[in-house]
């Protein structure tokens, strides 16, 4: 019985964290593809940033499929940590390993 009830409170865990904003990065050669979604809904024009790379101070729009590539220029491999603002003004940020171009 606890066993089950440990499951069920960790599915409600999941279920509930992807109905909220969310921040997808995917590593590219020279940047990421980072996508804004909110209750699984692409985010047309939130601003996306780098934060923690000094390189890279520009912030980038989403398109209406809540798309945006960032550029990276780094000299070696490091946790990037990325930040979305969306219009509604809803932040959120996530960070994501950069391997070296």
């Amino acid at each position: 019985m606890k066993k089950s009830n440990v499951v069920l409170a960790s599915m409600l865990i999941a279920f509930s964290s992807m109905s909220f904003a969310g921040l997808k990065v995917v590593d590219s050669q020279n940047g990421a593809w980072v996508t804004v979604t909110d209750n699984g809904k692409p985010v047309a024009d939130a601003v996306v940033s780098a934060t923690n790379v000094p390189q890279s101070k520009n912030e980038f729009k989403t398109n209406e499929k809540g798309r945006v590539f960032v550029p990276l220029s780094m000299n070696h491999s490091k946790s990037v940590k990325y930040k979305a603002v969306t219009p509604e003004g809803k932040e959120m940020s996530r960070f994501a390993f950069h391997g070296k171009s």
